[in-house]
This record gives structure tokens, sequence and C-alpha cells, in this order.
């Protein structure tokens, strides 16, 4: 397997998060050293806090606050023991009054709703059963599902409250696992939806097997008999439901609770139940004021205070349908989400509310996906009337002036997230101002031959095998196959500035790429094992810059020109009804310097998302002439590898260049190509078809370095073919493009690397200073004096499914 630079998850993330942190949006520090439930003091600005999720103000109550003082003076600030040895009275005290929330149902607290679930789910799920996520569950479930895989368990994700794609894998799992578990929220904390729980109950009273796993910690206390919670309140407890909720919030403490259905199920936690047993329960002043709550919750007064919530919930919902704000969330919750679409625009209107003194939260990728970024809001009983009204009308004047300030307009936000009614006129307004057309010429050809091929080749020629002559060929290379990943759709986009002068030139192909491409090597042969079935699993349908045949610089960017941004905007607006017409799921741009910041932080705003790619490897400056003028250009240790694993081996082989190759040797060609796609999943893509071959070797500009295995080097005494390296002749770059090789003989021989080799000596007899050597094996190719350099991709996807499942896959395949 090719040793290469993959993409993380986590740097993807830390990305966003970063620069939404430089922006003053996120990592917030309170500068006050008190806190009322109402304000927040931020950098020395106070706001009404619309952020937090305290919603009924119970943690400012003085019923609790005096119950802390009460208890911290009885029992200290800790009980430090685990309840495997002892639990504390008040503990159990708690557990007993919130059974009775829960009708006298089985109920442990955890010290937080994170380590219920660490507690709950390995202790509940076996290896024998199949864990179902919905892909928007909070991630703390999701955590506690990765320690059920670590026992073998098999998890599997469905789009988000997708009932029809839920009972197809319980029709198509079910007979394999003892029990099928459907983890999910209550309510989400992005969206403020609702769980789909009526159909839900319904599938496990049609399904044996079915067991729900329910997280309703933004559900409870404000909702339903006793606060006990939009989906206790909605269908009480189901004898295969187990129920999660938290203290954390509406509740107006710390900690987590978990009902359980059943005394089973509760002696399978209770017994031993991860952090349940071995870490600290909840401190006894807390204990003291969950207590008081709890008394609360028991009385009248939780319904006065629910009511006084639902009047702030009704009046904000009246105050937003007089407004034309994009409101995504469900009515009935204290969440709210307005739609913002590009990060960029959720940066501008979340610091021009902060600027007016109202504290909201940006929600971002990976909560939501890039380009459904928007504005969440929360109303707690701490919020008065006025100050909604505030947040409200400074909302609706704030909002069309962020848009207007980033190029977009509401109707385009709508259309992101599928609110396909349109304001004012029946189709949507441009995201870039239309004057903007007028003052550049934007030309779109789905054909090379339509382009001006001179001003093409000065422009993009020079940076790898995509001039007009080697687009000519994959243009009839990759067209009329009888495979739908064989067939890509080809466009130009080139825009020139009123005086005719080129600011941008690029080329995009539509085709079905593999989710997985970037992938570390094991998450990828766990996916074509599946593939095997499937064939098309986790695949989309991608706008991708450049191909997936070619590297280099697949943009020139005139970024001397202080329009260059909007310019590229121009782009943005073309690829995007692009996406509209052939249905694409994700627009790439590839190859950029991993380091440039400013594209970086361009491209984030713009609703992008970066992913590390792997290493290109260039030989530039090339000037050596013979084989010691070569090695001396090496460091020591580099030459002496090259001097013993190379040299001393070419003996081995018949080398020959050939600008064509019969038909046998392209068949040979093919399969030798094949097995390198059989062993190397460091980049995934599909194999190209053996038509691709054959136009190979009737296209101008490339070239064939055939390795043949001398008969004296040979088991059978015979020569043969070992090794077809296919290069591009290019106009700066000699490009190693395309490689097929004989396995038996890569590791006895020194196969691969003799043929990286050769294609420098060949550049070196032709005159080429440069080499393009490819994507992957980077050690090899450092051995030859290639240097890596980190290049970045950034993708916008209409929706985060995909990569969701694909970090599922990934995490389980680190855990085997």
């Amino acid at each position: 397997m090719a040793k290469i630079n993959h993409n993380n998850y986590l740097n993807t993330i830390t990305e966003l998060i970063r620069d939404a942190e430089k922006k003053g949006i996120l990592h917030l520090i309170t500068d006050s050293n008190e806190f009322s439930g109402r304000k927040l003091m931020v950098k020395g600005t106070e706001m009404i806090n619309f952020g937090t999720c305290g919603y009924l103000a119970l943690e400012m109550d003085p019923s609790l606050k005096n119950r802390v003082i009460e208890y911290v003076e009885k029992f200290g600030t800790q009980f430090s023991v685990s309840r495997t040895y002892v639990s504390s009275g008040p503990n159990v005290d708690l557990e007993v009054l919130l059974s009775q929330i829960y009708d006298g149902n089985r109920v442990l607290v955890s010290a937080s709703t994170s380590s219920a679930h660490i507690s709950n789910i390995p202790s509940l799920v076996n290896d024998t059963d199949l864990v179902i996520l919905d892909h928007q569950v909070h991630m703390s479930v999701q955590i506690g599902v990765q320690l059920a895989r670590v026992k073998g368990t098999q998890v599997e994700m469905i789009r988000h409250s997708n009932l029809e794609m839920l009972e197809e894998k319980i029709k198509e799992l079910g007979n394999k696992f003892t029990k099928i578990w459907y983890m999910a929220d209550g309510v989400y904390s992005m969206y403020g939806d609702l769980a789909p729980i009526h159909d839900l109950i319904a599938l496990a009273n049609k399904y044996d097997k079915f067991h729900l796993y329910i997280d309703d910690a933004h559900g409870m206390s404000w909702y339903g008999k006793h606060g006990a919670g939009y989906i206790y309140e909605t269908v009480g407890m189901h004898d295969r439901m187990v129920l999660v909720t938290t203290l954390a919030k509406g509740y107006g403490v710390n900690g987590g609770i978990t009902v359980f259905p059943s005394q089973n199920f509760y002696d399978k936690v209770n017994l031993f139940g991860g952090p349940l047993t071995y870490s600290h329960p909840i401190a006894p002043p807390l204990l003291g004021a969950a207590i008081a709550s709890a008394e609360i919750h028991l009385s009248d007064e939780i319904y006065e205070m629910q009511a006084d919530l639902e009047k702030r919930i009704n009046y904000c919902n009246q105050l937003l349908s007089q407004t034309s704000l994009p409101v995504i969330s469900n009515p009935l919750t204290p969440i709210y989400f307005v739609g913002a679409g590009q990060p960029k625009v959720g940066y501008n209107i979340v610091k021009r509310l902060m600027d007016e003194g109202y504290f909201v939260n940006l929600a971002l990728f990976p909560a939501v996906p890039v380009k459904n970024t928007g504005i969440r809001f929360t109303l707690t009983r701490h919020i008065t009337e006025p100050d909604i009204k505030g947040l409200i009308d400074a909302m609706n004047y704030h909002y069309p002036l962020a848009l207007q300030d980033e190029g977009k307009s509401e109707n385009d936000v709508r259309k992101l997230f599928y609110l396909f009614q349109t304001l004012n006129s029946g189709t949507s307004e441009p995201a870039v101002n239309p004057e903007i057309y007028q003052e550049f010429v934007v030309q779109h050809e789905t054909d090379i031959e339509r382009i001006n091929m001179k001003e093409w080749d000065s422009l993009l020629g020079t940076n790898g095998a995509f001039d007009s002559n080697a687009l000519k060929f994959m243009q009839k290379s990759f067209s009329g196959n009888e495979k739908p990943e064989d067939n890509w759709d080809f466009h130009y986009y080139v825009i020139h500035d009123h005086n005719k002068k080129p600011i941008l030139a690029t080329f995009f192909t539509v085709g079905i790429y593999k989710d997985d491409m970037l992938s570390p090597y094991g998450v990828s042969v766990n996916i074509e094992n599946k593939r095997k079935s499937d064939p098309y699993y986790l695949t989309s349908k991608t706008i991708g810059m450049g191909s997936l045949i070619t590297e280099g610089c697949h943009l020139y960017l005139d970024r001397t020109n202080s329009r260059w941004k909007e310019t590229f905007k121009l782009l943005e607006e073309e690829l995007s009804m692009l996406s509209d017409i052939c249905g694409a799921s994700n627009i790439m741009l590839r190859d950029f310097d991993s380091f440039d910041a400013e594209l970086r932080e361009f491209f984030i705003e713009e609703g992008f998302f970066k992913i590390d790619m792997p290493n290109t490897n260039i030989i530039e400056g090339m000037s050596w002439n013979c084989y010691d003028e070569y090695l001396a250009s090496l460091n020591g240790k580099n030459r002496r590898r090259v001097r013993n694993d190379v040299l001393k081996n070419e003996d081995y082989f018949e080398i020959e260049i050939k600008d064509e190759l019969s038909p046998d040797e392209i068949m040979i060609f093919h399969q030798l190509y094949l097995n390198i796609k059989a062993r190397n999943f460091s980049i995934n893509t599909f194999p190209y078809p053996v038509k691709m071959l054959k136009y190979l070797s009737d296209a101008p500009g490339f070239e064939f370095i055939v390795l043949k295995l001398k008969p004296e080097f040979s088991p059978d005494n015979q020569s043969r073919i070992v090794s077809i390296g296919s290069c591009y002749r290019g106009m700066k770059y000699y490009t190693m493009f395309l490689l097929g090789m004989d396995y038996d003989f890569v590791f006895t021989h020194g196969v691969y690397r003799q043929t990286l080799f050769q294609a420098l000596k060949r550049a070196r007899q032709i005159g080429y200073e440069n080499v393009y050597m490819g994507l992957s094996a980077d050690i090899e190719k450092n051995k030859l004096g290639a240097k890596q350099f980190p290049r970045a991709s950034y993708v916008q996807a209409k929706d985060n499914f995909n990569f969701e499942l694909l970090e599922a896959i990934s995490s389980a395949t680190e855990l085997v």
C-alpha cells in the first residue's frame, strides 16, 4: 500500500472553527463576575442572552440556590466514592423523585448526559446487536456507540429521520442480529425539529427486534406532565425504548437521567455501567439543587413556568410570521434556527446582532452542512417580550443588509434550505449583482475546441497534462462508455474583464466520485467490500475542478487584479447553476497550496470546507546529464539507495520508449494498471476504461515507457512486460500520467523504482527540467529526488450525510 498523506476529519473541523474564532463568533469568554441569566457581558459589551439552554430559568431559582447552600453545609462539596461501593442518600432521594416524574419507571442519575450514554450503550448493546444512528443524533450518543463498536457491534447510519431508509435497514439486516437499536434525539439541538416518535413506535410494534434509544435532552422540563419531556409526554414508555434526558438544560442543574422500561435493562447498567460505577457521582450541593428542582417538577409550579415560556414562544412565532426570515425550526420548541446559507453570511449577521446587543449562536459545520449555516437562538424565561421584539426587529433589519454585503439574496438562502417558495417574484434572484455580468465576460463551454486554445495553453497549459491537446484526448476517452462512472461531462470557464484581459480560467468534470477517494487505506478496503454487492455505495455525482486523471494547478486566477474575488464569485454562480442542472451533490476545488491562507479564508467564507489532499511530488530544476551528476544532486542517504536499489537493477530490464502501443500491448497495459487498482486504495477512484488506453496510444504528446524483464532474469526464461508507464510531454512539465505493473516483480526486481527512474531519465533525454511524479508513494519518490508539496481541496456539499457516514466508518476502522 502506498504511503500517503490523508485528510484528517478533525483538521477539517478545526479550520472552520478557527475561522469563526478569528471573527469573534466562537470561543468567547464572559467578562463579568456575575450571571443573571438574561444578560451576558462579552468583550466589554452587554448583550441579551439568546444563546443558552436554561429554558425555564431554574438555574437562578431561589429554591435551588438555597438548597445548594443547605446541602454544602450538610454534605460538603463532594462524595468521592464509587456507587458500586455506596451511594449517597441524596442521590437515591433524587432518583426516587425522578422516578415519580416518570410514573414509577426505574431511573438512574449520572454525572452528565454524556457519561450516561457512555454507561448505557456498551452495557445495553451486545456484539450480536445492530445499532442504527440517525445522522443528526447528538455527538455524545455517537461517542457511546464507539465503545460498543470496540466489542464488535455493527453500526449503520441513516439520513436524518428517514423512516423509509430505517425500515429498509430493519428488513435487510433484521435476521442477522439479536436486537436492532435506533438511536436518535427527541428534540434536535440545531434545527429544533422533532423525532417522528409516533412512527418510530409503530415500527417498534411492527418489528419485535426493533429497540429505541432516544436522547430527549432538549425536550426536558419545558414540555409535558411534570416536565418529563417531549418524548415521554407524547408516547410514554415503550417496553423496548430507553429514554435519556438531562438535568443540565431546562431542569436547571447538571447531570444525566436514564429512564428504563424494565428491571432487566436497569440492572444491566446499574450493576456495572462504565463511568456510572467508576467515576464520581453528582456533587452533594448539586444533588440538593436537583432535588429542589424535582420538587418543582412534581408540583403545579412547573405548569406555570411552562406556560410562561410558552407565552414567549408564541409571541416570538407571531413576530417571525410577520417577517420574511427563513425560519427552519419547529414552532413548538424554544429552539429557533434562521437559515443564513454560507458561513460568511452567518458571520455577518451574528456580528451585526452582537453589535446591537444580542447574543445568538452561529450554527456551523459539522453540526450543519457548510452551506446550511444559520443563526440559532433559544428562548428562556429570563428573556422578556421586549427582548424578543428587539431581537426580531434587529434580525429583520440586519438580515437583508448582511446578505447584500455578501452578494446573496433571501431567495438564495431559501433555495439552500429547500424552501422553494420565493419572495416577490416567482424566480430566485441571482446570487451576485447582475451588473457584475456587464463588467466581465463569462465564457462557459463544454468542448475545449470552442475555447481560444492558444490563450488556454498560455494560462493553464504549462501546469500539467491538461493543455488543449491533452483535453481533446480526455474528452474522447470519457464519453460514450457503458458504465456511468466512465462518462464525464467537461465544462470550461474563462472570465475576462472589459479590456479582454483574462482574470480566471479553469475546467471542471462532472462525474461519479467515490466519497472515500481520499480516505485512509483501511477505510476504503472496508467500503470496497460493501461495493461488491452495491457498486455505487458511498458515491456522489461531483463537479470536480480538473479531472480524476490530472494533477497540478487547474485554476488560473489573476490575484493581482483587485476584483479577483468578484470574478471567482461569478464562477461560483455558474457552478451553482450547473449543480442544479446536473444534480450534483458536491463541488470540489482542488490542488491548492495547503498553506495559502488568503484562499483558505476566502473559500471557507464562500461555503467550502477544507480537506487535506495527498502531497504532490515534483522534481524541478533538473540539470544533470549523466548518472554521476544525478547522484550528486541527491543527499547521501538517497544517493546510496538509488545506487544500490535502482542503478544496480537497471540491467534486469530492456527499456523501450514508444509513441504508440500495439493492441496486445494495450491489453497488457490495462491488466497491469488493474493490478495497481486492485491493491492501492490510497487514492480510491473507479478504474479507467480500456478505451482510454486505446485513445492514449493515439493521442499526441503521450509516450510510453515499457519495461521488459530480460529472459535471463525471468523465472521461465521468457522476456515479459513487467511495467508500462504513460507520460505526457507537456509545455513545462514531463508528467507521469498512468502506470501499470506486474506485482510478481515489484519487490524482487524493483520494478516500481526502476519505472520512476526511467521516467526521470527520459525527461532529461528530451530536455525537461521539471517532472510531475504523481500523488502517492511519497517515500519512494523522495528517494529519487522529488519534493513533497502539501495540497488541499475545498468541498461544498449539499448535505453532511455521506461525509458523516464516512467518518463513522473511519472511526470504526481505527478501532479494529
